[in-house]
């Protein structure tokens, strides 16, 4: 049997260097909403068209949700990067992986606050100089939404440091 990791965070915390390398190491399978959406639509289709951004971004959570259950459940290790912010949303993917009968753990990025908004930076400038395909970072938007896991939530805490 195969498991899910969700890699938690607030953006800029590392999540998906760290889902690389773990995904390398493991020979574990990534699969994540951010993936999907800039594969489909380019990043700007959450500025471009918000209400569809929002319909199109619950299809694929959902999609990816199921997916990673199925490859799990086929016996390899997917690993998901997409933050899951909120306690509600960490809860109710642990209670959809407990019912299909897979195994479900949550790594959280603990990065400290000055490393995290450096990383927005360079990668802002990086989105800004055309080098990278992620949409541009306003982090003083959104980063108030991001409720940081207990210590019951948690299965692996996962250092800045230690990633690099």
């Amino acid at each position: 049997m195969g498991k899910v990791i969700l890699i938690c965070g607030k953006i800029g915390s590392g999540k998906t260097t760290y889902a690389r390398k773990l995904a390398k190491k493991q020979n574990a399978v990534m699969i994540g909403q951010d993936e999907i959406i800039l594969g489909l639509f380019g990043a700007n289709f959450h500025m471009d068209n918000p209400p569809l951004f929002r319909q199109h971004s619950d299809w694929v959570q959902e999609y990816v949700k199921r997916k990673s259950a199925e490859i799990a459940k086929a016996g390899a290790m997917v690993i998901c990067d997409n933050g899951f912010w909120s306690y509600g949303e960490r809860d109710m993917l642990r209670q959809f992986y407990n019912e299909k009968g897979v195994i479900c753990e949550l790594h959280y990025m603990d990065t400290p606050e000055n490393q995290r908004l450096k990383n927005i930076l360079s990668r802002n400038k990086a989105v800004k100089q055309g080098e990278l395909g992620y949409c541009f970072t306003q982090d003083d938007i959104i980063h108030h939404f991001f409720e940081e896991p207990a210590a019951c939530e948690i299965d692996f805490r996962v250092e800045f440091d230690k990633i690099h």
